[in-house]
């Protein structure tokens, strides 16, 4: 008997359509978590990502490297040569080449696509401790400008290029640098002033914007300044992704 226009009593499904409901929500299910994963532990420069692969090891802590176990650098770059080179840049073009250095930087360059040292003189305008509100911490930060020589036998003069130093410590280290002094950077057979850009940024000079780069160094050694006592150089465990770089913009 076919059934009548007015019976309103509700359609019995049968076992089979639950059946097959409860199997589809269950692959929808296993596929949203593995998207959520998959994006959750590839990408260490987004914060949350960050603290959850230290959290179940998924990544390093940082590596304090020692000598020849420094990554070798694709670059050696002086003030003017990194001018040249990140003038041409867009605002996308350096967010893409910020995220690939810090991505370099944490996972202790395993692929350090464009590690680059700076080398040359720099001179101390501002200094401070680094807090827990920092990228690293403990340590101190040091910015200067840098300072080149027209000639070989010329005293150096101001450049309108930047740095600031993270300068990763347990140790009491401020009373090593002196506003005004000289910040040198150099590049010997055992790598010890190897300072590795971790940021490419700007910062205010005069009436316009200027390169200012955070660079970290990567030796794990006793830093010795000219007028200071030695201290030594180590990396926390872990980065803080959630601050601002630069820090001292």
């Amino acid at each position: 008997m076919a059934r009548s226009q007015f019976d309103d009593s509700p359609i019995k499904r049968p076992p089979l359509f639950w059946w097959l409901l409860a199997n589809i929500l269950a692959i929808a299910f296993a596929i949203t978590a593995w998207i959520v994963c998959l994006n959750l532990f590839r990408d260490p420069t987004n914060p949350t990502s960050y603290e959850m692969m230290m959290k179940v090891g998924r990544i390093a802590p940082l590596e304090a490297f020692i000598g020849k176990s420094v990554p070798p650098a694709k670059k050696v770059s002086s003030a003017q040569e990194l001018e040249a080179q990140f003038k041409s840049f867009s605002k996308s073009d350096l967010e893409t080449l910020n995220r690939e250095l810090r991505r370099s930087y944490l996972t202790n360059y395993k692929k350090p696509k464009f590690l680059t040292f700076v080398r040359g003189e720099f001179k101390i305008l501002e200094l401070r401790e680094l807090g827990a509100d920092d990228f690293l911490n403990p340590g101190i930060v040091v910015k200067a400008q840098a300072l080149v020589r027209p000639d070989a036998v010329a005293d150096p003069i101001p450049y309108p290029v930047f740095v600031e130093i993270l300068f990763p410590t347990e140790e009491e280290a401020l009373q090593n640098f002196q506003i005004g002094k000289t910040l040198r950077l150099r590049m010997q057979k055992n790598q010890r002033d190897c300072a590795a850009i971790l940021n490419v940024g700007a910062t205010d000079f005069e009436d316009r914007k200027a390169l200012l780069l955070t660079l970290v160094p990567l030796n794990a050694v006793k830093y010795k300044t000219e007028n200071g006592t030695p201290f030594q150089i180590k990396p926390p465990n872990m980065a803080n992704l959630r601050a601002p770089l630069p820090t001292l913009p």
